[in-house]
């Protein structure tokens, strides 16, 4: 009886899955909506000019070197 009730089961579902198939198939998907319009247009004007370098120098310090790591623990070898 188990058995019965399973293939009735499976029936059922398979042929309400191909119903709800069916019925998907006739829709377009995209359903009713307005067509797009036309985006809007952007005119680049000039550039504007480049920014003039920072005053004083313009160079920014440089963080230290391995060189500076390498004396600071032969400063800290020397105090221990």
């Amino acid at each position: 009886m188990n058995v019965v009730k399973k293939i009735l089961f499976t029936l059922v579902l398979v042929a309400g899955l191909s119903v709800a198939s069916m019925a998907q198939k006739g829709g377009d998907g995209k359903g009713n909506r307005p067509p797009k319009g036309n985006p809007p247009v952007i005119n680049p004007g000039q550039k504007p000019p480049p920014q003039n370098p920072p005053k004083g120098g313009g160079d920014k310090p440089k963080k230290p070197g391995m060189a500076f790591i390498i004396k600071r623990e032969e400063i800290l070898a020397d105090l221990a």
